[in-house]
């Protein structure tokens, strides 16, 4: 005797709901990941950007404190960096592949100073460097806090560039100061 038996499947179809549910809770997840990893990347050229800025405020004030006879003859007040003004000076102080080492008064070594901080070296095996050339719209000054500006009056270095917004990419100007007393 043959036995026929039928079996109906009541959820016919099933796994393939089951599947394209999965595959929109996977496609928004990962669209969530890149918008994560979209920021972080912003936040992460922002603090690449805000550490150049403190390194290079720090380099001026450290070249200030080399030089404190040009600190103290007003050569580092009223310095203005931007991409306008980064004509060479025309002594090229100390030792460069363009140049032999050549001696230079405080203000002259102030002058060189402020170009090589501002502008980076004309040296073509040096990598560029400067606010002009590491910060993006990069400029600084640097201005004397007293007036009339007396040896040992404290000196404001201030770093300025314009850093894309995380949110919506848009540049927003932004500013370090520090207060540099000799």
């Amino acid at each position: 005797m043959l036995v026929q038996t039928t079996c109906h499947k009541a959820h016919t179809g099933f796994t393939l709901i089951e599947i394209l549910v999965t595959i929109v809770i996977v496609s928004v997840g990962l669209l969530g990941l890149a918008g994560l990893q979209i920021n972080g990347l912003r936040a992460n050229m922002s603090s690449e950007t805000r550490s150049k800025a403190t390194l290079l405020a720090g380099d001026i004030v450290e070249r200030m404190r080399a030089n404190l006879a040009g600190v103290d003859a007003n050569a580092y007040r009223n310095i203005v960096v931007n991409a306008a003004n980064c004509a060479a000076p025309e002594k090229l102080c100390g030792n460069t592949s363009t140049s032999a080492a050549v001696e230079c008064t405080a203000p002259e070594m102030a002058t060189f100073d402020a170009w090589v901080w501002g502008c980076g070296t004309a040296d073509a095996d040096v990598r560029k460097s400067g606010v002009t050339n590491l910060l993006p719209g990069g400029t600084a000054s640097v201005t004397c806090n007293d007036a009339p500006c007396l040896p040992g009056s404290p000196h404001t270095v201030t770093v300025s560039w314009n850093e894309l917004s995380p949110t919506d990419g848009e540049a927003t100007p932004q500013t370090i100061r520090l207060i540099v007393v000799p």
